[in-house]
């Protein structure tokens, strides 16, 4: 090759022996070069007239990885065989090691707010802001930017050549240069492509995807940087960042939107068992990106034995939202009297500037302040400022990105904002006295809601580890005190002294219930008539006043009753029968009792007196059965 006078010392070798090369080819252009046999004959004065055995027939493809000789000579050459071309004598020699390209199997994936909200913000924002403000994550906020990163080496040559033909000059780590950059590279180079394109898209709907040819300047930028796994120096760079902006009208066929998902590729491609060789120009050097056909996309560096390696990564579009860890159903702002703070998860990320108020114009002096919000790591807190409000008090709350109004609702002053609507027992008498048989009105329990927002709950009583239990069911809007008792509940225990205790949520409270005889109430015992039987199997009498009973044959007689068989009024003797003390019985095979209202028929007495009407006598008149008579 023949450096020309304006050569600054550095040699693009992908471009090397084409027709776009920064250092001419011997072959075509006059070096004064000479090239003698062993004998110091003059064999060829150029090397367009050397034997093709001697590679001088110009290059078939980008220099393949390997160890190159160098040296400054007189232009004097010894061409040995079979084909070996050394120079005669060297001022000076030194080798040219070109290693393989690597290809990092990675690509990162970061997203960052506006560039407009960054550190020297628009397009010529630096990957350390970039990282410095961005969150690793693949959920990408919709407006916000997201950061995909690839690393591979062996594609710069290229990628400086389109940059010189825009005047952007040699790439620099840390430069930033116009993504048309890398556009028109991955429509020229064969074997190095970049897909970012949408996986769900829905049905008859079109398919969202990466156009950097049509993208504008400010919706795409191109960030180089120095490779993470190799050892190069400052200047030289291995990886390349495009940051992507996923706002309307942006670098995509299809706006994104939340619920989208995307897969990026980035590839060198490879066919086994082919190379990359330049098209035959008949003798000129070749065009350095027209590639020989037919044959398949190769990377240009790749051996016969490479085939294709890719990185693959992903992200997503989700919506730019707030959401407040602690509300009501109705969607209002719960905030602890004491050390209040709003606080829940948001997409939006920082340094963007967010405010909110507190506004309450009901005190006796409006009250009005504001809070900064703080943005980290996907949540926020908002360090309320209430103004020393109570439980229950409410509150305007307005959210300012800017100037601009974001949100706007109620906010509740509560106690507690995991238990904002709790019910709690202020007191309850230690001692409470009722008289058997009378309701637990007596019994006081104080209550009141302590949680700031109106409530339910419910009052349990338990005495005498369950003897009597109660229960009610309670309803108290915010800030509400009242005592009640259970009117329901009735006592039905003996006088004495019985230890309780009242449940309401997680309150407890305990006491003596204190229960005494009711001066009020008259015993009066059930004197029913019917008999015991004692030891011996004979039916006694337990409403005989007279106390006087006879067991004489089995049966049994009683001085206020003279029962007959199969009346439910009798006493049963031991045989079944009924019997008075002298043994006249009736036969129970001449029928019972019939039922109230009906013809029953009438048993007669040896003294011409009905079983109806014998009983209609001992009630009436009160007589007395002795000895078979009546007196």
């Amino acid at each position: 090759m023949k450096l020309s006078g304006d050569f600054d010392g550095t040699i693009n070798t992908r471009l090397l022996g084409t027709d776009q090369g920064t250092a001419a080819s011997c072959r075509e252009a006059d070096c004064d070069l000479e090239f003698v046999n062993e004998n110091g004959k003059e064999v060829a004065d150029s090397l367009s007239e050397l034997s093709g055995a001697t590679g001088a027939g110009g290059l078939a493809r980008p220099l393949v990885p390997q160890r190159y000789r160098l040296a400054i000579t007189n232009g004097t050459f010894v061409v040995e065989e079979p084909g070996v071309v050394t120079p005669v004598g060297a001022a000076a020699s030194s080798d040219l090691l070109l290693t393989k390209p690597t290809f990092h199997d990675e690509i990162e994936v970061f997203t960052t707010a506006d560039p407009e909200n960054l550190e020297g913000g628009g397009g010529g924002e630096s990957l350390s802001a970039l990282e410095q403000n961005g969150v690793e994550r693949t959920a990408v906020t919709e407006g916000d930017r997201v950061v995909l990163g690839f690393e591979s080496t062996g594609i710069w040559g290229a990628l400086s050549h389109f940059a010189a033909k825009q005047d952007e000059g040699q790439l620099q780590a840390g430069q930033a240069v116009n993504h048309s950059i890398l556009s028109e590279f991955l429509r020229t180079e064969n074997g190095v492509s970049l897909e970012v394109r949408q996986t769900n898209p829905g049905a008859n709907e079109p398919r969202s995807e990466l156009d950097l040819a049509d993208a504008a300047p400010e919706d795409v930028t191109l960030l180089l940087a120095d490779a993470e796994v190799l050892e190069t120096g400052d200047s030289t760079p291995g990886r390349f960042y495009l940051v992507l902006d996923t706002s309307d009208g942006g670098p995509f066929t299809e706006d994104p939107e939340p619920g989208d998902e995307f897969a990026v590729e980035f590839a060198l491609e490879g066919a086994e068992g082919h190379r990359y060789a330049f098209a035959d120009d008949s003798g000129e050097p070749p065009a350095p990106f027209k590639q020989r056909l037919p044959a398949p996309e190769q990377f240009p560096y790749w051996e016969t034995a490479d085939g294709t390696e890719s990185a693959e990564a992903s992200f997503t579009i989700q919506e730019r939202y707030f959401e407040y860890d602690h509300v009501t159903d109705d969607g209002e702002l719960l905030v602890e009297a004491s050390g209040g703070a709003v606080t829940g998860t948001t997409t939006i990320l920082p340094p963007i500037e967010m405010s909110a108020t507190f506004v309450d114009d009901k005190r006796d002096e409006p009250f009005r302040s504001e809070s900064e919000v703080e943005l980290s790591e996907g949540n926020f807190t908002i360090n309320a400022d209430l103004g020393g409000a109570d439980p229950g008090t409410r509150l305007n709350y307005e959210l300012y990105d800017g100037t601009t109004l974001r949100d706007s609702r109620t906010v509740i002053v509560v106690d507690d904002t995991d238990d904002p609507d709790r019910l709690a027992i202020d007191g309850v008498s230690d001692n409470a006295t009722v008289a058997t048989g009378e309701n637990l009105s007596a019994l006081r329990i104080d209550v009141r809601n302590a949680g700031g927002l109106g409530g339910e709950g419910t009052l349990t009583l338990d005495v005498d580890d369950g003897n009597l239990t109660a229960a009610r069911d309670l309803t108290l809007s915010s800030n509400e005190s009242r005592t009640v008792g259970f009117p329901s509940a009735t006592v039905r225990l003996d006088p004495g002294a019985y230890p309780f205790n009242v449940t309401l949520d997680d309150d407890r409270r305990n006491g003596t219930l204190v229960v005494e005889e009711n001066t009020a109430r008259t015993t009066i015992d059930d004197d029913s008539g019917e008999g015991d039987t004692d030891d011996s199997g004979n039916a006694s009498s337990s409403g005989d006043t007279g106390g006087n009973t006879t067991d004489t044959d089995a049966n049994s007689t009683d001085a206020d009753e003279n029962p007959t068989a199969n009346d439910s009024t009798g006493a049963a003797n031991s045989d079944g029968n009924s019997s008075d003390v002298g043994g006249n019985s009736s036969d129970p095979r001449d029928g019972s009792g019939g039922r109230d209202g009906e013809s029953e028929p009438t048993t007669f007495l040896p003294f011409g007196i009905g079983t109806r009407e014998t009983l209609v006598g001992t009630v009436l008149v009160g007589a007395i059965h002795i000895l078979g008579h009546w007196v």
